[in-house]
């Protein structure tokens, strides 16, 4: 558990209790992995005067138990009560353990709902603290990194051989993705994965169809896994038989990712790794087609701190683990990505490829 980080951002603050509620946080200071397919705060950990308790619904108080040994669980209910049950919805649970005027909150990972449940303290923001205490990853995150990133090689692999022998649809290609990311040891695929063909690859964030390649048009796969709660993230573009605009729009895309991987390095300002790519597209005449950041952190989510964004205002750190993706994006004909995870350092950093990226 990391307990002691959030203890110390704490004293910095003069701060004796905060409430957290955004469950990749949760997970990664206790450990514990609510998984609800439901949008909204129905978990929250509680840590005041130095005690720490996880506030957790009903059905789920065996399961938290079980995943973490050394801090209080307690369960809400408007139905049962019992013992380690407070009876009542998630804000009168987290009420009975607050007894203090002045509570720090992660607003920016906070639903609407949720603060106004704290209407009537004073509240100290601590948003950026967390967001920065996760952006540094600890070496085992970063091996359960590059175990996601071995998964989504193998994925990747498999979906170019697809490609390349067999006609398959962009919801099949998505499909055979998906199942081999499960046999190869994932829990689950860290966002829907994107497979986009020809034209659909204009759209950055395509949703697979029954489209079928077709010689001279290219596949943008977007994907990545998650393993033991960590992200992967990868795009690779390729190309079936021979397209002269396509080569030529990749090469530029490669140039401007090559061009922003060298530049990032501990000390460095997001922005400018945003800005490396950036100018390569622009000079190239297809400055308004790249339409998107250049990357972004990557970690228990798969889009954290820090943005890489011509407006981002973080600094590169080491050991933080982001994305490097710049794109082209024709609307009618096709679009081009080229999208490595790559680990920050004080030199060079370490890129964790997966699949070869030259057409």
């Amino acid at each position: 558990m990391r307990l002691h980080k959030l203890q110390k951002i704490l004293e910095e603050k003069n701060l004796k209790c905060a409430i957290i509620s955004n469950t990749a946080s949760i997970f990664y200071l206790t450990g514990y992995d609510y998984i609800s397919t439901d949008i909204g705060n129905f978990v929250a950990l509680v840590y005041c005067d130095g005690v720490p308790t996880l506030i957790v619904p009903l059905l789920e108080l065996y399961r938290a138990e079980e995943k973490i040994k050394d801090i209080d669980v307690v369960a809400y209910s408007t139905t049962f009560t019992g013992d380690k049950i407070i009876k009542g919805n998630l804000k009168d649970a987290i009420f009975s353990y607050v007894h203090q005027n002045k509570i720090g909150l992660d607003i920016q990972n906070t639903s609407s709902t949720f603060y106004n449940y704290f209407n009537k303290y004073e509240i100290v923001d601590l948003s950026k603290d967390l967001s920065l205490l996760r952006a540094i990853k600890e070496p085992e995150e970063l091996e359960l990194i590059k175990k996601a990133g071995e998964i989504t090689s193998a994925s990747m692999k498999i979906a170019q051989d697809k490609l390349t022998n067999s006609e398959v649809s962009e919801k099949q290609l998505a499909g055979i993705i998906d199942m081999t990311m499960r046999s190869e040891g994932a829990e689950d695929y860290a966002f829907p994965s994107i497979v986009a063909f020809g034209e659909n690859s204009a759209f950055p964030h395509h949703v697979p169809t029954d489209k079928i390649i077709k010689d001279g048009q290219n596949a943008v796969i977007d994907i990545g896994a998650r393993y033991n709660n960590y992200c992967f993230d990868s795009t690779r573009t390729f190309i079936k038989g021979n397209n002269l605009e396509i080569k030529k729009i990749y090469e530029i895309v490669l140039e401007a990712q090559i061009e922003a991987i060298d530049r990032a390095r501990d000390g460095v300002k997001a922005a400018e790794v945003d800005l490396a790519a950036r100018n390569i597209i622009e000079k190239s005449g297809y400055g308004k087609y790249f339409i998107h950041s250049t990357g972004h952190g990557v970690g228990i989510e798969v889009h954290e701190y820090p943005p890489v964004s011509p407006t981002s205002d973080a600094e590169l750190k080491e050991n933080m683990v982001i994305t490097v993706e710049p794109g082209i994006y024709l609307k009618n004909k096709f679009g081009v990505r080229i999208e490595d995870t790559i680990i920050i350092t004080k030199k060079k950093p370490i890129v964790l490829e997966t699949t070869f990226k030259y057409l």
